[in-house]
């Protein structure tokens, strides 16, 4: 039967629950010029069907959003991850020398990144005194950052991801995440936390998938039994206990960006927690040269523009955007503060390549320039309408006004990395070194050749007034807008991004 004939009786039968005393005028009426009452149903039947037709209808919020809890009225945070396992169970004054050490060649920072473990491989949980694997525990790293006049982001992964679903009084993972809640409202003071990021991967427990075969496809058996549905509920367990005993606590959602696993799917929408349980949503954009750059290659800078409202599944072809739109969908819909919680770009891990190629790719791929289209990374994050020294294709503070916070994976470590030789063709760099501090080298232990540059560079670029060296709260927010000409917000509206890949 058509679609339209059987669903027609169905938008004239709701009059009947109409109160007869007042719709029984408007029947008869409609009963005397049977051209109103088809012009009704077909506009109901229209009506129905538009709604129908937006899949998104239902993330769009209803009414005004407020700001979320730390988010500045214009402006981005600038943050960065530090590597402090060489400092192994260190004090807090040797961890605040550390971030002092990096502001004073990078500029001043408000946020800065650790990763605990929670629980650990063992199911054994930390507490906010004390880390389970006998790390850096959250209480000091918290102290320390503070210390240096910024704001701590704690990552919880829970490498036990299972544990977190047996929620209930006495359980192992209620209590314990309950006891870390409290000791960070007992704190007091703004951070953030980050539970189970870059959920829709393929790389952590907590995933629906891990790459066992190393194919970049998602085969049958590489299921981790935990869903997207365990992974939201896991979620939300969390975030109830930080919502009840830590408001200081910002809590952020951060998928990594783009698909993974082949085919056309949704890899963002179906991991929300819910926008009750998400005050920050986050996401992670690494730049590896998925393609395989050679040397003389330029790296095209509209790409990390391309991250934020693109996927992999996009027909190259078209400019019309086939998958969801992370910036449009989370941004400008939902109103909700976005931060780029993990980003830099290397190409040091390249083994493929002589050390000297490596080092000027790597610096190319950071800091690079050929032309007002194609520029090094470092640009296309950092760049800003007002900055003097070059154009850029999608500057943030225009493009993404709801970008308001960078944190740089200042991190260098080994790790296996997939690149893409032609569709359907893989290389992986196993265990190979990725340099991803900016003035860092191309080999573990080398110096770095252009580690001046790549810092001055960075200090040229977020050393204007749009990148913010502290976290504002509600007081420092207050006497900022009052002393700042940039508190007025921007009307600029996401600026239309095509599909083109280095």
């Amino acid at each position: 039967m058509p679609r339209e004939i059987e669903l027609m009786p169905r938008f004239v039968r709701p009059l009947r629950f109409f109160s007869p005393c007042r719709c029984a005028p408007v029947l008869s009426f409609m009963q005397r010029h049977p051209f109103f009452l088809a012009s009704f149903a077909l506009l109901t039947f229209l009506s129905a069907c538009a709604s129908k037709a937006d899949p998104f209808s239902a993330d769009k919020p209803k009414g005004p959003v407020k700001p979320g809890i730390y988010e500045p009225s214009r402006g981005v945070y600038l943050g960065a991850a530090l590597d402090t396992t060489e400092l192994g169970s260190a004090s807090a004054s040797a961890l605040t020398a550390q971030m002092n050490d990096f502001g004073k060649t990078a500029g001043k920072h408000a946020l800065y990144m650790h990763f605990l473990q929670f629980p650990n491989l063992q199911g054994e949980f930390g507490t906010w005194e004390n880390d389970a694997n006998g790390w850096i525990p959250a209480a000091r790293f918290a102290q320390a950052t503070n210390a240096a006049g910024a704001t701590p982001i704690l990552t919880l992964e829970p490498f036990a991801p299972q544990m977190i679903l047996d929620w209930k009084p006495g359980s192992k993972a209620y209590e314990a995440t309950k006891a870390f809640a409290q000791g960070a409202g007992k704190w007091n003071k703004p951070l953030f936390i980050r539970f189970a990021h870059e959920m829709n991967g393929s790389w952590y427990p907590w995933a629906e998938w891990t790459d066992k075969n190393e194919n970049m496809t998602r085969d049958p058996g590489e299921e981790t039994g935990f869903t997207p549905a365990n992974y939201r509920q896991a979620y939300r367990n969390v975030a109830s206990m930080f919502r009840k005993y830590a408001p200081n606590a910002a809590l952020i959602w951060c998928p990594n960006s783009g698909l993974l696993g082949g085919g056309k799917r949704d890899v963002f929408r179906p991991f929300y927690p819910g926008d009750d349980v998400v005050d920050w949503v986050g996401i992670d954009i690494y730049e590896r040269g998925w393609n395989l750059p050679m040397p003389g290659a330029h790296l095209w800078g509209g790409q990390f523009a391309n991250n934020l409202t693109h996927d992999m599944t996009d027909d190259e072809t078209t400019k019309q955007n086939e998958s969801v739109n992370f910036y449009l969908l989370y941004g400008q819909w939902k109103k909700k503060p976005i931060m780029i919680c993990e980003t830099a770009a290397t190409l040091s891990f390249r083994t493929d390549l002589p050390v000297e190629q490596r080092a000027e790719m790597t610096r190319d791929w950071k800091i690079g320039y050929w032309n007002n289209a194609e520029y090094g990374w470092l640009q296309g994050v950092y760049g800003t309408s007002n900055y003097k020294g070059q154009k850029f294709t999608d500057p943030i503070d225009k493009t993404f006004p709801q970008v308001k916070a960078i944190v740089w994976f200042q991190i260098a470590k080994r790790e296996f990395i997939p690149a893409r030789r032609a569709p359907g063709d893989f290389v992986w760099f196993k265990n190979d070194w990725a340099d991803y501090r900016i003035g860092g080298g191309v080999e573990e232990g080398a110096k770095a050749p252009y580690g001046r540059q790549e810092l001055d560079v960075y200090r040229a670029l977020t050393g204007n007034s749009y990148f913010l060296p502290r976290v504002q709260t509600r007081t420092t927010l207050a006497k900022a807008i009052k002393k700042s000409p940039l508190h007025k917000k921007s009307s600029v509206k996401l600026a239309a991004s095509n599909t083109r890949r280095n």
